[in-house]
């Protein structure tokens, strides 16, 4: 009779579905995926390597879009195919976009190259987790303290390392905008100012007397390879070509995210 009681007990309480939160690119679903440990695992529409200029939102992507409870971008002008995601997703989809969230309007989607404001959206993705599933607030929170703590280690550990060699690198586009206003590190030239091929500075023969007078050291992808110009460059200049698409070989236990940051600093350490 116990046992058909502890039975009935353990059947009316009641079971929370894991919510089904979508990111738009890698490093936002390491954010999250880190931040839900131990609830669920958040999908992401855009693969890694991928780049979030030239891509088109299939049909499959949309059904996964439109059956989820949270869907987190960079914002409208970042990701290519996501202009008009916010007025096509139904009114059941909570949605959060991270660059009106943070306040930040030059449309510089890089913003995991910041620890700062690394630290900031993970407060922001919490709290969207939260109002989705407040069942697992506790895990939520306590996930954001570690991940929050640790992205500080990161930067205090990095800006050391820094000071003691300056790293001298050019980027093949305009990447690293917020790295540079968090650590006061900035590239001696970008050579594009998106991935359109304009040219950052203006005009080539102003980028080569910088390159001349700076002494650069490596050229800094996002791509799995640099554009032609920026591999010419590189030649002419002998300067060591690292993607940071391509996954380093990064001895941690820390989270993805983190992990990601450790990949730029060594590149960083390359180039100094």
């Amino acid at each position: 009779m116990r046992l058909l009681i502890l039975i009935v007990c353990l059947l009316t309480v009641p079971v929370h579905a894991a919510p089904r939160v979508v990111t738009s690119i890698a490093p936002l679903q390491e954010i999250t995926a880190t931040l839900m440990a131990g609830v669920a695992v958040p999908q992401s529409i855009i693969a890694a390597g991928a780049s979030t200029h030239h891509f088109a939102l299939r049909p499959s992507h949309m059904r996964l879009l439109q059956r989820a409870d949270l869907v987190i971008w960079i914002d409208s002008h970042f990701e290519a195919g996501f202009e008009r995601l916010a007025e096509t997703l139904p009114r059941s989809v909570s949605q959060l976009e991270l660059l009106p969230a943070l306040g930040i309007d030059d449309h510089d989607g890089h913003i995991w190259f910041s620890p700062q404001i690394l630290q900031r959206v993970s407060k922001i993705i919490a709290a969207g987790l939260i109002q989705i599933d407040p069942a697992h607030e506790a895990e939520y929170r306590r996930n954001a303290q570690q991940l929050i703590a640790g992205i500080g280690a990161w930067r205090e550990q990095t800006r050391l390392r820094l000071q003691r060699q300056p790293p001298r690198f050019i980027t093949d586009h305009q990447f690293s905008g917020h790295f540079e206003a968090d650590m006061g590190y900035a590239p001696i030239a970008s050579i594009h100012d998106q991935h359109d091929g304009h040219g950052g500075l203006g005009q080539l023969g102003e980028l080569e007397a910088r390159l001349r007078e700076q002494n650069a050291s490596c050229l800094l992808t996002l791509e799995s390879a640099p554009s032609p110009l920026a591999l010419e460059l590189a030649q002419k200049y002998h300067l060591k070509v690292i993607s940071l698409s391509i996954a380093a070989d990064v001895d941690s236990q820390s989270a993805p995210i983190i992990r990601r940051l450790e990949q730029f600093a060594a590149a960083l350490d390359q180039c100094g």
